[in-house]
Parts: C-alpha cells; sequence; structure tokens
C-alpha cells in the first residue's frame, strides 16, 4: 500500500477501491510427538525410579535393596537406549560394566562414605554414558569439563515435561487408561492415607505393630512417605528426559565446536606465561632444598626436629594438598592460554609442565612414605587410609600429565576416567573399615603397635569393623577389649542383637558374616 493511497482516503471525492488486509498467516501447531510403547512403560519406570531413589538412597541407604534399585534403572537405561536403535560400543559397555559393578558396593560395604561417593559416582557415570550416546564417549571424556554440565543439568531438564506427556499419551489404550487412573487415584489418596494410619498408629499399639510389621516402616515415618512420592515424581522426569534427550535430541557436544572454544583461549603470549611461572619454579627449588633433610625424614624413618609423628603427617599432607592444587592450576594455564600451532606444544612449555609435575611427585612420594611412618607407629584409621588413597591417586595424575607432553593426542579424560574408576573401585570393594580394623588387631596383637583403639569402633567404623572383629576367638577379643564390663561374647552379641533389630542393617554382607559367626 503506497504513500498515495493513504493521501486519497481523506480526500471525499475518492472512488478508489481499499485494498485488502493481508491474509493472517495461520499458526501451524505444535507437530504431536508419538511415543513408543518401550518408552511409555519407561515413563512410569522412571516415576518409580525417582521414588525409589529418594526412598533407598536419601531415606534408607540400604544393603541389596538400593543394590537391585540401581540396577533396575541401569537396565531401564540400556533397553531404553537399545530401543533407539543404538549400537553400543566397547567403550559404552565398559560404562555400562563399571554402574553395574559399583551398584554392588551398597551390598558389599555398609561403610556409608563409600555408600554416598558412590552414588554420586553413579549418578555422574550414567551422565556420561547417556551423553555418549548423544555425542560420543570420547568427544565426552575429552571435553569433560564442558560435558559435566550437560549430563548433570542440561539433559535432565531439557525434556522434563516428555515424561508426563509419554504416560497421557498412554491412555489411548484401555489397559494403559485404567493403569493411569488407577496410579492416579493411589498418588491423590496417598497423603490422607498415611495422615490416618499414622493417627491410628498413635492410638493404637496393635495397629502399629501390624502396620509396621506388614510394610517394613515404622508408622511415624508413613507421612514421610509423600513428600518422597511428591520428590520421587521430579527426579523420574528427570530421569526420563536424560534418556530422551540422549536418543531424540541432536548431538549436544561437538567436538568440533569444544576444539573452536579451546582454540579461542589461546590468547597468552607464551612469553609472558614463562615470565609467569619461572619465579614459581624457583621458589619450588629453594624450597625443596632448604626442607630437604624434612622432606627425606618420610623415607628414612626418622623425624625432623621438634616434630611428632602425628604433626609430621598432618603437616606433609596438607603441603601436598596446596602445593599440588597450584600446580594442576599452573599446568592448566599453560595447557589453556599458551599460544600454539596446532597440536605443536612449544618445548619451553614441556619442560614448564615436566617440571611442575616431577615437583608433586617428590611432594606426593615423600607425604605418602610419611604416612607409612605414621600408620607403623599409631596404626590406621580412616582419614589415614582415605589420605593416603588421594595421594596415591594423585600420584598418578600427574604421571599422566607427563605422558600428555610427549603425545597431545592423549585423551586425557579417557585415562582420568579409567584411573579413576579402578582406583575407586579398589577403595569401595576393599571395605576399607574391615581391613583397618584387622590390621589393627593383628598388629597390637603381635606387639607392634601400643594399644587397640576400640572407642573408635563404636564412634565412626561401620559394621564392616564388626565383621572383621567376629573372625577372633574369645581370647584375643578379651586381650582387644580388655576395660569393658561385657564379655567379648556379649559384646558380639549385643552388635547382632543391634542389627537385628533394623531391618535395612540386615540387608549387606556384612551383616549376614555377623550373624553367621556370632552364634
Amino acid at each position: 500500500m503506497n504513500e498515495n493511497h493513504y493521501q486519497n482516503l481523506y480526500d471525499p471525492n475518492y472512488q478508489g477501491v481499499l485494498d485488502a488486509p493481508p491474509e493472517a498467516v495461520p499458526v501451524q501447531p505444535k507437530p504431536e510427538v508419538h511415543y513408543s510403547r518401550t518408552e511409555k512403560i519407561c515413563a512410569f519406570l522412571a516415576m518409580l525410579a525417582g521414588f525409589l531413589f529418594i526412598r533407598f538412597t536419601l531415606y534408607h541407604v540400604t544393603g541389596l535393596f538400593t543394590t537391585l534399585f540401581f540396577w533396575m534403572l541401569i537396565t531401564v537405561e540400556v533397553i531404553f537406549v537399545k530401543n533407539s536403535g543404538k549400537s553400543f560400543t566397547k567403550s559404552e559397555k565398559f560404562v555400562i560394566f563399571t554402574m553395574y559393578l559399583f551398584s554392588c558396593a551398597y551390598f558389599i560395604t555398609a561403610n556409608q562414605t563409600m555408600k554416598l561417593l558412590s552414588t554420586l559416582f553413579l549418578i555422574l557415570d550414567s551422565g556420561i554414558f547417556l551423553l555418549g550416546v548423544s555425542s560420543s564417549l570420547d568427544t565426552v571424556l575429552r571435553f569433560l569439563p564442558e560435558a559435566l554440565p550437560l549430563s548433570t543439568l542440561a539433559m535432565p531438564l531439557g525434556e522434563f515435561g516428555k515424561c508426563f506427556d509419554a504416560v497421557k499419551q498412554s491412555r489411548g489404550n484401555a489397559a494403559w487408561k485404567n493403569a493411569g487412573y488407577i496410579l492416579g487415584g493411589l498418588l491423590i489418596a496417598l497423603p490422607l492415607t498415611c495422615i490416618v494410619a499414622s493417627l491410628l498408629c498413635q492410638a493404637d499399639e496393635n495397629m502399629s505393630s501390624l502396620l509396621g510389621n506388614f510394610l517394613k516402616i515404622p508408622p511415624e515415618d508413613l507421612l514421610i512417605l509423600v513428600p518422597q512420592v511428591l520428590f520421587g515424581v521430579l527426579i523420574g522426569c528427570g530421569i526420563f528426559s536424560a534418556m530422551y534427550s540422549a536418543t531424540h535430541r541432536t548431538i549436544l557436544l561437538d567436538s568440533g565446536t569444544c576444539e573452536k572454544k579451546t582454540e579461542g583461549m589461546r590468547f597468552i603470549p607464551n612469553m609472558m606465561l614463562y615470565a609467569a611461572v619461572t619465579p614459581v619454579c624457583v621458589l619450588y627449588v629453594l624450597y625443596f632444598i632448604s626442607q630437604m633433610q624434612y622432606f627425606i625424614g618420610g623415607f628414612t624413618g626418622t623425624l625432623a626436629e621438634g616434630f611428632t609423628y602425628a604433626e609430621y603427617a598432618r603437616k606433609g599432607f596438607f603441603e601436598l594438598c596446596w602445593v599440588c592444587v597450584i600446580n594442576l592450576a599452573v599446568i592448566a594455564a599453560i595447557g589453556l592460554f599458551a599460544r600454539m600451532t596446532g597440536s605443536v606444544k612449544p618445548l619451553m612449555l614441556k619442560i614448564y609442565s615436566i617440571f611442575l609435575c616431577f615437583c608433586s611427585l617428590f611432594l606426593a612420594g615423600t607425604a605418602i612414605a610419611k604416612m607409612f611412618l605414621y600408620i607403623r607407629y599409631y596404626g590406621m584409621t580412616q582419614m589415614r587410609i582415605y589420605t593416603t588413597w588421594f595421594m596415591f591417586l594423585l600420584v598418578m595424575g600427574f604421571f599422566t600429565l607427563i605422558v600428555k607432553q610427549f603425545r597431545y593426542s592423549l585423551n586425557i579424560g579417557k585415562i582420568a576416567y579409567i584411573v579413576f574408576t579402578v582406583m575407586f573401585g579398589i577403595l569401595v570393594f576393599s571395605r576399607p573399615d574391615e581391613w583397618i580394623t584387622r590390621y589393627n588387631a593383628n598388629q597390637y596383637l603381635a606387639g607392634n603397635l601400643q594399644e587397640f583403639d576400640d572407642d573408635v569402633i563404636y564412634r565412626s567404623m561401620s559394621a564392616d569393623a564388626w565383621a572383621g572383629l567376629s573372625f577372633y576367638d574369645e581370647e584375643e577379643m578379651q586381650k582387644l577389649f580388655p576395660d569393658y564390663a561385657m564379655s567379648p561374647e556379649e559384646i558380639m552379641q549385643d552388635e547382632k542383637n543391634s542389627m537385628q533389630s533394623d531391618f535395612y542393617q540386615m540387608l549387606n554382607l556384612s551383616a549376614w558374616e555377623i550373624m553367621y559367626n556370632v552364634k
């Protein structure tokens, strides 16, 4: 419509015809997503898995039930991915194996710290597996810092409503429709039922005993089921979203895009980096020379003047942590910000990186030696074992960084994943509480330790420690617990009775060992 046309509209003698308004473009409806039968079933199972996750990883970190739950969840993920037409690579099969394997930790050990770490590992491992399905597992491990936010946040939240859509679409089938109505009715009735059941249990002991024996749930915990179900549904939606994103969305992590981002970060002139790192390296040299006797004492078994064994080991460990954190930050800065031509790393950058790695290895080695010296005189504890394990993990990490300087194409994320998985498996499946207790007991009975700290078993040890003690005879137990009013037989029987009073405590290997060995 031109300008003269608008002017003619105000002319009373204008006989022209008004232009017709443009036709409105109809809004295209969003295409409906059709879910397969497997996806609909997995949507229901994901909601169930969300509730079970809350129930058996937050409220009752039990043994066998939690292991079976994770096996079910992993199987659902594998079937969901397999149904999309995906064939698994060797690397993906290895990740699936690690998920099934570490699910056994809840049954193998009673140590709550190991169970918590296993839960975190399984969550991250599952996210890495599903993101690897969408992209490539090698790409995910190579660019792990960028992959973790995608696997833990973007995928569970990206298709959050798809779980409800799949459940809603399943109503087309009469059986699924009725199942949905039944499930909805049960969810609506659950809060009221729990409140009424809780009040009845408080009013009548027989009712309390009946419900407690039938549900294996203390009556006072019935109300807790309400938030468990509500939050469980939300977690289930996140689980289904992650699976759906992995199989239906476009590539979430592109190696080419990640490499361009990495190349864009290389903006600092190399000479500036050399000048910044050189004073730190010189400081390390002077520090090691001035403290040489202090460091070598860990290998020779002698203490530096003015130190006790406890102070010597603790000081060495904290020095290791700070120096290694600084060195890792410096090596990362050199690798990320230094200007490079393609994959050719300048010789000086390699030299600086290798020097920092050797500094860290030297300090880690001496700290490990000092910790062994400390354990020899004072015995093992959980914290001493955990810190020693961490030191060995750091040693292997810095060795990997040294190899990286000579093979730039090395997928360091993949190596780090394998190394950490193996080391973490050694820590978890060794049942640290049991062999810590048995080591201290054996050393004390052999006269190599001045005392056997039995109080720490009551304060911080799990049933794994008591399982280890159940193999000792009455005479040995009498030496280990000389100041107790109860006999060794009564001590172990008391621990057995305590486990039998709580249903969830009996669902792991240590409890079974105690119940079998203690008559």
